[in-house]
């Protein structure tokens, strides 16, 4: 788990005494590149035509995305002179609430790891070298596979209703802030802000949803005045249609628990005296199987956990940073 210090900071965007030579027109252009980046960045989030789950793979690719664009809206605001101080606690309120929320999306991460830990030692007991390994390994094995399947029945209640909490918290500051054209420095920052924002509540409804199976979490309409408006809109619907049905839709998850269950079952035959050609030859296999299901599974969480860490480091870096601003 991260730990999350709060500090009194002094400014966010710092005031200054020189007046800015851009006119509206250099803002419009700016507010237009980060809009056309962050299209160019959704290609990363494509859903195959076909698709019929979320894959742990695209929870990584969608916690990166929002990673980069925190970045490249960082470096659009250090650019800007302006005043801007009013701000200042705006933001450090919403990026203490998405610290607190790569906090909570760890924990919810772990528990796949745990359940990787009881795969994988189930796996190293299923050993066929030269026979069917003894009774006692066989039992060891499919106590921890039944403890693996149960696991995923086990959802962090109190910690999915936070971030639930979280995400309506930020919807909440994203609606306090005022619309209006981009024509100065104050302007571009409040719709970079926003920006941000509106793709965090996005793709963190999105891992609340999968991760913690909480449902009727929020789901901001991007309105038409950013360019990739659409495009969010509908890779939001898409997404949700997807997973709104379905208990458990994490496609590595799912294709490994299935064989999950199919071996202990197996096991559970030959502990009772079947253990004939054909159930080994059937175990044999499956546990192959399997294998290669958990290294896809464990290779998705390693992804996972590296973009969680990498939006967590790259939010307190920004927000560090305006501590020496």
């Amino acid at each position: 788990m991260f730990l999350v210090e709060k500090a009194n900071l002094s400014s966010y965007f710092q005031s200054t005494t020189k007046k800015s030579s851009h006119n509206p027109k250099t803002y419009q252009l700016a507010a237009r590149l980060l809009d056309e980046n962050i299209i160019l960045h959704l290609k990363t989030l494509d859903l195959a035509p076909d698709s019929s789950n979320i894959s742990l793979s695209w929870l990584s690719a969608a916690v990166s995305f929002l990673s980069t664009v925190h970045s490249e809206a960082e470096a659009q605001i250090l650019n800007l002179i302006s005043q801007a101080d009013d701000y200042q606690a705006l933001y450090m309120d919403y990026s203490l609430k998405v610290l607190d929320l790569c906090n909570l999306i760890s924990s919810a991460v772990h528990r796949l790891i745990d359940r990787r830990l009881l795969m994988n030692f189930s796996l190293r007991l299923l050993n066929f070298s030269e026979q069917m390994p003894p009774p006692e390994k066989l039992n060891k094995a499919k106590d921890a596979l039944v403890r693996s399947v149960n696991n995923r029945e086990d959802p962090a209640k109190e910690k999915g209703l936070r971030a639930k909490s979280l995400i309506e918290e930020l919807a909440e500051l994203l609606g306090s802030l005022p619309r209006g054209t981009t024509s100065g420095g104050r302007d571009l920052i409040r719709r970079t802000f926003y920006a941000i924002g509106v793709l965090t509540v996005f793709v963190g409804s999105v891992l609340i949803t999968v991760l913690f199976g909480e449902t009727d979490i929020v789901k901001l309409r991007v309105p038409a005045e950013f360019l990739w408006a659409d495009s969010v809109n509908g890779v939001q619907a898409r997404i949700f249609d997807l997973i709104k049905p379905k208990q458990n839709v994490l496609l590595e998850l799912d294709d490994v628990a299935s064989q999950e269950v199919v071996i202990r079952d197996l096991i559970q035959v030959v502990v009772n005296g079947g253990d004939d050609a054909g159930v080994r030859v059937r175990l044999e296999g499956g546990v192959k199987e399997m294998a290669t299901g958990a290294k896809r599974f464990s290779d998705g969480i390693d992804a996972l956990t590296n973009g969680v860490n990498g939006l967590f480091r790259t939010v307190l870096k920004i927000r560090n940073g305006r501590l020496d601003m």
